[in-house]
């Protein structure tokens, strides 16, 4: 019987173990690493201790996004854990300011494998794996990391070399957590496209309005304050022949004719057919909208309406 369905992906019974792909980080180290930072993301680094990760962004000069990140402490600086094809982008652009600081910024990716445990016994398979056993958002011993990220759900930041043992699942489990909890998988395709609001970095944690100045944040703060922003990220579910990538583009039906609605973030196929998109939409799209992807006409998604205020399920 099939473990990989809606609703069903936290709550593997046993627990599995997915190797992340196209996942790496930015590390920011040295004396002035934390003031760097501050301003350069939309997260507060006051708030960044050993213990916890912050959801983040890293913004251009007209507030839209390089890159979304999960912020963590490492032994000399910061860790920015995000997809590897906003990294070059990211990357260069805290290089250009960074030279007036003291710190040390490179992508380590290379350096680290990345591991998701989820499932019912997730707490006991990573304690099996690494030794750690995990009590709060963030634990490390030595260079492996543990990062809580959901109920039942441990993403691993582990050396190159770490040996994990038994058969590794698919990268559709990592897919799948992302568009189930809301969380905004930004790749190169979108760079330089969205306000952090519009992929619902405001609604995970990821903005804090009241840091003060950083690269972008003065339309971060309008947008904000003058309730600007009208759209917002998204989760369909529907039936397509072939799975949607990050550069599809979403139609919906007004009256009799079909208008551009929205960019595809992601998508997953579950093993019942069903398949659920994470994409940014018109914020007034109506629940009983009826959508398709551009170019296949026998597609068919309409919006979830099972959200609680975070945009989550």
């Amino acid at each position: 019987m099939s473990k990989f369905l809606p609703d069903l992906v936290q709550n593997a019974s046993p627990s599995t173990a997915v190797e992340i792909e196209g996942f790496g980080l930015i590390h920011v180290a040295g004396p002035d690493a934390d003031k760097f930072l501050q301003g350069q993301l939309t997260c507060d680094l006051n708030e960044l201790k050993q213990d916890n990760w912050l959801f983040g962004g890293h913004c251009d000069a007209k507030g839209k996004l390089w890159s979304v990140f999960r912020a963590l402490r490492s032994e000399h600086g910061v860790y920015l854990l995000q997809p590897t094809s906003t990294i070059a982008a990211s990357l260069a652009q805290l290089q250009k300011f960074g030279v007036f600081s003291k710190v040390e910024i490179t992508d380590a990716s290379s350096l680290h494998r990345y591991i998701l445990v989820l499932g019912q016994d997730a707490e006991e398979q990573v304690s099996a794996m690494t030794g750690i056993e995990p009590s709060q958002q963030h634990e490390q011993v030595q260079d492996i990391h543990v990062l809580q990220v959901a109920e039942h759900a441990y993403l691993l930041v582990l050396p190159a070399s770490f040996k994990v043992q038994g058969q590794l699942n698919h990268q559709s489990w990592w897919q799948a957590l992302h568009i189930e909890q809301g969380w905004p998988w930004l790749g190169t395709e979108h760079q330089g496209e969205f306000v952090p609001q519009m992929v619902n970095l405001d609604k995970i944690g990821g903005i804090n309005f009241k840091k003060g100045c950083y690269i972008g944040q003065e339309t971060v703060a309008r947008m904000h304050y003058k309730g600007q922003n009208k759209r917002r990220l998204m989760r369909l579910e529907g039936h397509t022949d072939s799975l949607p990538t990050a550069s599809d583009q979403l139609e919906v039906q007004i009256g009799e004719n079909w208008r551009r609605a929205g960019a595809v973030i992601s998508a997953v196929r579950y093993d019942n057919e069903v398949v659920a998109i994470q994409a940014v939409l018109p914020d007034e799209l109506e629940q009983t909208a009826k959508l398709r992807i551009k170019g296949q006409e026998s597609s068919s998604f309409t919006p979830c309406s099972h959200t609680d205020e975070n945009g989550t399920k």
